[in-house]
């Protein structure tokens, strides 16, 4: 079971670049969240557990770094539409000074400055209005364009924006897991995948927590080994050479056998002692359900291979997700596939 702590800190030390060089960077926080009342938050651990910290300093003083760039800009000759948008933000009112910045970028030609100034002040007013007029991935979006301009002070913005979307994204796994709800985990994480900044150190992360969940069910439900028995004799009988292979030629017979009109269902193939990893192309999914019976045939041969309840697990190559899951039915004392909840 997954906990995630409910009590929140003030941060220790916040930052705003260029105010103070000794204050820490944002790649220094672990994890960021929202709390209820909008405020972004950071966790010091990527696993839920330690207590959080606003960050509402942190958005202030960005905020007011960003104000005071603006002012030294306007020495020069600057767009009226982008000192209008300035003033706005210097007053904290964002939606105003988000139409001025909007109204600039369809102006005529603007400087280097200009151009910056502009970029940092859609992505800072994107990012302090939020959902629903800007939704995470929008705000992202944006502020990844700012942080290309030389001199840019929005490169903060997107790795706070990255931070908050991961920590939403494992709290909502964990979530799931404790209630052994797969379906909405996978949905979870199928949903950050779309996500601009996703992480795939992350998403590896939840596939390991995902399938780990599975086998404790599994363990919880096995029936005892003297129920399986009898089906893993009458498996081993009907593949009498199958024992014989060594490793390479068990491979390459699953190979043959995950083949359907010169089409390979198998991307990558992992042996273990009593499973079989197979990791698939999402592409190939289609096929695969339509050629389920090739995977119990194969399972059966992991079954007489070793003669024990072999097991085989297919995934999606990549995130490593579950989609199907071979096991011995003692009842019928085949292998059976069973289909693993895929969200909607």
């Amino acid at each position: 079971m997954w906990m995630q702590s409910e009590s929140s800190h003030r941060a220790q030390d916040t930052f705003a670049p260029g105010l103070d060089p000794n204050m820490k960077s944002p790649a220094q926080f672990a994890e960021v969240s929202i709390t209820p009342e909008g405020e972004p938050m950071v966790c010091a651990d990527a696993r839920g557990r330690a207590s959080f910290m606003t960050l509402t300093r942190f958005s202030r003083a960005l905020t007011l770094t960003i104000a005071i760039m603006f002012a030294v800009v306007a020495t020069g000759c600057v767009n009226s539409e982008i000192a209008a948008g300035r003033a706005d933000l210097a007053k904290g009112n964002f939606a105003a000074a988000h139409e001025k910045f909007v109204a600039a970028a369809k102006s005529g030609k603007l400087s280097s400055s200009d151009q910056r100034e502009l970029a940092d002040g859609l992505c800072l007013t994107e990012f302090k209005l939020g959902p629903p007029e800007y939704s995470r991935a929008e705000q992202r979006e944006t502020c990844a364009l700012a942080a290309a301009h030389p001199g840019t002070s929005s490169a903060p913005i997107v790795t706070s924006i990255d931070a908050v979307e991961r920590a939403d994204t494992e709290a909502a796994v964990h979530r799931a897991l404790t209630d052994d709800d797969f379906a909405e985990a996978e949905g979870a994480v199928i949903h950050y995948q779309t996500f601009p900044g996703a992480d795939q150190r992350a998403i590896g992360g939840w596939s390991k927590q995902i399938w780990g969940t599975i086998e404790q069910d599994e363990k919880r439900s096995k029936n005892q080994n003297r129920h399986l028995q009898p089906a893993i004799a009458a498996i081993s009988e009907r593949y009498p050479t199958i024992r014989a292979m060594n490793e390479v030629e068990f491979k390459r017979w699953i190979m043959t056998n995950a083949t359907v009109s010169d089409i390979r269902l198998v991307d990558r193939i992992d042996l273990r002692r009593h499973t079989l990893e197979l990791q698939v192309a999402s592409r190939n999914l289609p096929d695969i359900a339509f050629n389920l019976d090739h995977f119990i045939r194969i399972n059966d041969a992991m079954v007489a291979r070793c003669r024990c309840a072999g097991r085989t697990n297919i995934a999606v190559e990549g995130s490593g997700l579950p989609v199907y899951l071979v096991r011995v039915d003692p009842d019928t004392r085949n292998s059976a596939a069973l289909v693993m909840p895929q969200p909607h």
